[in-house]
């Protein structure tokens, strides 16, 4: 079954024994809480590690007006939906203001990044993680709780290793190419 919005906060909700909802337009308690807490706990959730499938690699648009001051010479654009900027290639030292990457460099940049992809898109392990993230964090608002909170609180954290750790397996290591003790012994 594919993730959904509503398929996620409906199983955080049985989670901490509530209803499932049949709408996200509803009004009841429930409704009103999962819809207002959900975005921010996601976004949360993407930043806090470098999700293989939320990342992408994009071309920055480089701004026609010259940067305020004397520290910088060029700015560029982020991508619009940029959560978490991860480097910016070639590496370069910069600074990020607002939506803007500054940096002494002209050329073409590029940077890698977390988005927020659609529900859709995430692998099980993520969705169930973000299910236990949604429960722990509706439990006091909904049911009033905090001995179930802390219950899904512990629950959470195990899935969270769990998904950062399965996460971790789906990319390559790389090894580590510059040996300056070893080479000094030469």
């Amino acid at each position: 079954m594919a993730n959904s919005k509503l398929s996620l906060i409906n199983n955080a909700l049985i989670l901490i024994g509530d209803v499932p909802l049949t709408s996200l337009t509803s009004g009841t308690r429930a409704q009103v809480v999962a819809t207002s807490l959900y975005d921010n706990i996601i976004e949360n959730e993407l930043s806090k590690h470098r999700w293989g499938f939320a990342r992408s690699i994009a071309e920055l648009s480089k701004d026609a007006a010259a940067p305020v001051g004397n520290e910088w010479q060029t700015s560029y654009t982020l991508p619009a939906d940029t959560l978490t900027l991860i480097k910016i290639d070639p590496s370069v030292p910069y600074q990020i203001i607002n939506s803007n990457v500054y940096c002494n460099y002209s050329g073409t940049l590029f940077c890698d990044y977390i988005r927020k992809p659609e529900e859709s898109a995430w692998p099980a392990y993520f969705a169930k993680m973000i299910e236990y993230a949604l429960a722990m964090d509706f439990a006091p608002s909904i049911r009033d709780s905090a001995s179930s909170m802390q219950l899904l609180a512990n629950q959470y954290l195990n899935a969270s290793r769990m998904a950062r750790y399965t996460d971790s397996q789906q990319h390559p290591q790389i090894a580590i190419q510059d040996r300056p003790f070893i080479n000094v012994r030469y």
